[in-house]
């Protein structure tokens, strides 16, 4: 088994291990935070985008997405971003939601 990703949180502080390829929504969801996504995390409504500290490169949905200026700045839509590393997420309080349904 490969060793597990930390991810923490930023606006929380929280951290939660997760295996490598777990998209980070995922892992969000795992840690009780959740992220608006209209569209269910398919990559198709922008919303869900967050920032990355040192993010890998933009997949060509973060492209036709998230704001250019943002993508300099580490965002990434956190439906399509694969954490293959430990990594530090900062989720603006406009894209977190309550409870899933919110």
């Amino acid at each position: 088994m490969p060793p597990l990703n930390i991810v923490t949180f930023e606006h929380n502080g929280q951290t939660i291990a997760v295996e490598p390829g777990t998209r980070l929504i995922a892992a969000a969801r795992q840690a009780g935070i959740f992220i608006t996504s209209d569209c269910g995390g398919a990559g198709e409504c922008g919303k869900c985008f967050v920032t990355i500290r040192d993010a890998e490169a933009p997949t060509p949905l973060d492209l036709r997405h998230v704001p250019p200026d943002r993508l300099v700045d580490g965002a990434r839509l956190s439906c399509q971003y694969i954490v293959r590393r430990d990594c530090s997420v900062y989720i603006p309080p406009g894209k977190r939601r309550l409870n899933r349904f919110d």
